[in-house]
Formats: structure tokens, sequence, C-alpha cells
């Protein structure tokens, strides 16, 4: 019981020492607004899949500031990017671009085939160049 009574007392007194500022920053303020994994997967050669974050940019995109940069005007509608002046080829390399998770509120699942990957990139900028 004297021990208990110790411990109480000597806990009452280091409580005044612990920092009334120390306030651990909200979970929400540490996560990115916009979190998008995107994969492309060509007919002939290797696919890949990238993290892309936004708010702050960053994940494992090589583009990412770059990528983010275009996705703002347009609020994360890739869709409405184009690359200007890209010249393609007219190879058949049949490409799939998925992009999936959200921007900021939004949810976000979309596919698309392009004729080959010099056209997905013209189509989509610098968003699934990675």
């Amino acid at each position: 019981m004297a021990r208990t009574r110790l411990l109480f007392a000597c806990l009452a007194l280091a409580a005044p020492l612990v920092p009334a500022t120390a306030q651990a920053a909200p979970l929400t303020a540490l996560l990115p607004a916009s979190g998008l994994t995107l994969s492309v997967q060509p007919e002939r050669g290797t696919p890949s899949t990238t993290q892309l974050n936004c708010e702050p940019a960053g994940g494992a995109h090589r583009h990412a500031r770059q990528a983010c940069d275009q996705l703002m005007p347009v609020e994360g509608d890739f869709r409405k990017l184009r690359e200007a002046g890209a010249m393609c080829t007219m190879e058949l390399n049949p490409t799939k671009a998925t992009l999936r998770g959200k921007w900021r509120a939004k949810r976000i699942d979309f596919q698309q085939v392009y004729s080959n990957p010099c056209v997905l990139r013209a189509n989509t900028g610098k968003v699934f160049d990675f």
C-alpha cells in the first residue's frame, strides 16, 4: 500500500514536467491529400507500377512534382492532359494504363488501352511517364 502511494506521489510530481505544447500532429496532416497507384502494361514490354502522392508531391514516381503540377489545374482528371508537340510512330503495341486511388476526397478507378506507350504518354503528360 505504501509503494502504491509513493508511486502515485511520484507521478503527480512528474506530470508538470511534461511540456503542454508536446501534442501529436493529427494523422490526417501526415497523409498526402492525393494518393494514386499507376500501372502501365504494354502488350510487348515490361509492365510497371508506381505510387504517386500529391499535396505534398512524392511516392516512387520519378516525375512526382511535374505530374502533380500537371494534375492540379485539371483537378486530378489526367484525361484532360496533352503533351504539347508530342509525335509518336504508328507502332501497334496496345498498352493498358490503370490508375486507382484518391484525388483529394474523390475516389478514382480508371483503365484505358492506348495504341502504344508513346501515345499513352502524349495523352497523359508526366502522369504515366515513370
